[in-house]
């Protein structure tokens, strides 16, 4: 496999940010200090700045300082489905979270880069690309939130969180599958290889 570079925003200087950014509330800049935000090989630094932006926003509606020390991935479409595949995950889901590394891995088609996916994504879904950006951040949350693997359970969690409530947690009657292994694919650290 070949070597892999993640652009990590977080410590870039501020002179890239926009207005908007630099204005933010003291309160939102307190709540997203404890996530992470980094973008897969292949991101320009300049998308990846305005793609993160962009999650930050979604993010802002939730109660995320909840969440404690997170991390947040975009990965390219072009790499999203062999990713998905080689570590046995639904590669028609934008979307997927490894709750013992606390990290969150978003598919670059979210933020509307590749027509063709975001078609397939948008006919897949029923939901168009904010709704469904929306839609995956929420339901990783329920994962996050909740160190829950069930997904029926997040996509509950996640519908809530979209109404403006936040539920308390449910014990899982999913039991916690063995860990096989982890992929070692140079800053992608996913760690979700299940056993079938």
């Amino acid at each position: 496999m070949s070597c892999c570079l993640i652009v990590s925003v977080w410590m870039l200087p501020t002179t890239g940010q926009t207005a908007a950014e630099i204005a933010r509330p003291e309160t939102e800049r307190a709540i997203l200090s404890s996530q992470e935000f980094h973008c897969h090989t292949g991101y320009s630094l300049a998308q990846c700045q305005k793609d993160i932006l962009e999650l930050k926003k979604v993010l802002a509606h939730y109660p995320i300082e909840g969440l404690g020390q997170w991390t947040w991935v975009l990965v390219r479409s072009q790499d999203w489905k062999p990713i998905s595949q080689m570590l046995r995950l639904n590669p028609d889901s934008p979307a997927f979270t490894a709750l013992e590394p606390r990290e969150t891995f978003l598919e670059e088609a979210l933020f509307l880069h590749d027509p063709l996916r975001a078609a397939e994504l948008m006919e897949e879904w029923q939901r168009s690309m904010p709704k469904l950006l929306e839609l995956a951040v929420t339901h990783e949350l329920g994962h996050a939130f909740c160190e829950e693997p069930n997904e029926a359970a997040a996509d509950h969690f996640g519908e809530e969180l979209r109404k403006g409530r936040l539920m308390r947690c449910r014990i899982s009657t999913e039991p916690r599958r063995k860990r096989v292994g982890t992929a070692d694919l140079r800053g992608l650290k996913p760690n979700a290889l299940r056993e079938p």
